[in-house]
Parts: structure tokens; sequence; C-alpha cells
């Protein structure tokens, strides 16, 4: 039998400023559901590990869990293993929640139920990124939820007997992405559907985009590539090729948005410096993702051409 009615798993790796906010709003909660907080830490080499403690010696349900770093597959995977309830709710540790935050999951877990006692279901909160860290949860909240991922662990919960049914997180997705969207394919694939909630709402925490972010979020994006190409030897299917842009549709869309690779990281530069210096920082940071995307294809179809490769042939 669960401890808890649910357990919030938060994991984070060297993000202690934004992860002291997450973790007091999660303790600032209005409700007596039974539930507690666990944080595992994947490897952070600042001061999470004495930030948690500090929080823990006035809240019991909060629960430091350290592991060496390896990567966000299996830190959540560590989460299905400690987490004591029978709910597990993910929250990305640069999410801000609302007071109402756990009650709105646990509530929209039951209406389902009370809906269609058969059927079983995960919560997709609402999240609205905010790039303004001092004043995160004064953003103005969209009417609807814009995104239509299938299990964005950003902010979702769901029965933890279903996750052990599916085998948890795929730990073959060593570097960033898809990891949460491929176990979320998976759920479909038993008939588990999703339920929306805005009650269940958090604040994700995006710093504003600089043009000094454009070899990072390069980096990102040929990351997210080389994992794309995983989750499509996983599930060869119409839906997931949608997902990661491996059509001919996506090719052409590419070719004209970067004039047929003129425009790069590099070349981009100089205009995103204007931009910028005008203050216009929300039409550089599509502009760039743009152009960035490019570098996603790339190693998709380096990655691809790779997994077709025979056996023993390195040309």
């Amino acid at each position: 039998m669960s401890d808890f009615t649910l357990s919030v798993v938060v994991t984070t790796y060297n993000r202690a400023p934004i992860l002291e906010k997450a973790l007091r709003a999660l303790l600032n909660q209005d409700t007596t559901e039974s539930h507690e907080i666990v944080v595992i830490d994947d490897g952070s080499t600042d001061r999470t590990p004495e930030l948690v403690r500090g929080l823990q010696a006035d809240h019991p349900h909060l629960r430091y869990v350290p592991q060496p770093n390896q990567g966000r597959a299996v830190a959540r995977n560590t989460g299905i293993r400690e987490a004591r309830g029978e709910f597990l709710c993910y929250v990305d540790s640069d999410v801000v929640v609302v007071p109402g935050f756990v009650r709105g999951h646990l509530e929209a877990h039951r209406n389902a139920r009370r809906t269609d006692a058969a059927r079983e279901v995960f919560v997709q909160g609402l999240s609205v990124n905010v790039d303004d860290f001092e004043h995160l949860t004064e953003a103005k909240v969209p009417p609807f939820d814009p995104s239509r991922a299938f299990f964005d662990t950003k902010n979702v919960s769901i029965r933890r007997s279903l996750l052990e049914q599916v085998g948890g997180f795929d730990t073959g997705f060593v570097e960033y992405g898809w990891e949460d969207l491929e176990l979320g394919t998976r759920l479909k694939q038993i008939g588990v559907g999703i339920v929306r909630s805005k009650e269940a709402l958090g604040f994700h925490y995006h710093p504003r985009f600089t043009v000094a972010d454009l070899p990072r979020l390069k980096r990102i994006e040929e990351e997210r590539g080389r994992m794309a190409a995983r989750f499509l030897q996983m599930h060869p299917t119409l839906d997931v090729r949608l997902m990661t842009q491996e059509t001919p549709l996506h090719d052409v869309l590419n070719f004209i948005a970067t004039w047929g690779g003129l425009w790069n990281e590099r070349t981009l530069r100089p205009a995103l410096t204007v931009v910028e210096r005008m203050g216009w920082y929300g039409f550089a940071a599509q502009w760039a993702q743009i152009v960035l995307n490019q570098y996603n294809l790339i190693e998709l179809k380096k990655a691809r051409r790779a997994q077709r490769r025979p056996l023993g042939n390195n040309t």
C-alpha cells in the first residue's frame, strides 16, 4: 500500500537559484492531501545539496535523493523507484507552481475516474513560459493550453503502476530531448489517455534569449536531433516522424527558412545583435530558433544514416 496519495518528483542538476523558488512553492500548497516531495539530484556541483537539506529541517515530507550525474531518464526512473505515492507528479526544477497545484492534479484524476472508471489517464498540467525571474508567478495565463505534447514531464502526473507497466523511461536517451514523449508513445499504445488541467498550473522559467546563448542552443539542437533518431528507431511511425520533423515537407521548410543554409549560427549573429540592442528579445528568440532548428535536422539525418549502415561498415 502506498504511503502517500501523491509523490511530487523534482529532478534537478545545477539549478539552485530557481530550484529554491520551485521548492518553496511546492512546500506552500493549500491542501491536506497526503503528499511528499522527492528531489532527485543528478550530480549537482552547486549549492543544491545544502539548499534541499536546509529546507528539510522544517518540512519532513521533503526528501533528498542524490545520485551521480547520469541524465534525465535515469533520474526520473530513480524517482519511480524512490517515490512512495500512488500517483507520481513530475515537475521540472525550473517550474514554480501555484498553491493549488497538488489539489489540481488530484482533482483532475478523481474527476476522470468519476467520468469513466475503466479508463486510465494521466494529467497534463498547464505550463506558462516566463523570462522574469523576480516575477515568475505574475505572468499572464493563456485561456487554453497551447501545447499539444503527449506526456510532457515539465508538469504531469500519472499512476505509478502505469509507469512500472511500460518499463519507465528509456535510459538510451543519454542527451537532451524526447525521453518523456517516447514514454508517452508507449502509454498511448496501452490505451492511456490524457486529461489537461489549468488548475495544476506552473510557471516555467525560460531565461530571456541573448546572442551569447547561440553556441549553447546550437548544442541543444544537435542533441535533440540525435535523440530524435533514437525515438524514430524505436517508433518508426508517421506520428513520430511528424514530431521529429523527418519528412520531405520539413526539409523544404528548413531550406526556405535558412535560405539554403546561408543563415546559420555564425551568419545570423550580427543581425541578431542588432535586434537584441533594439530590445526585440522575443523576435530575436523566434528567429534564432527557426535558424538553429537546421542543426537538429542535420544531426537527425546523420544519426539515421548511421542506424541504417550495416554493422561493421564505418565508412
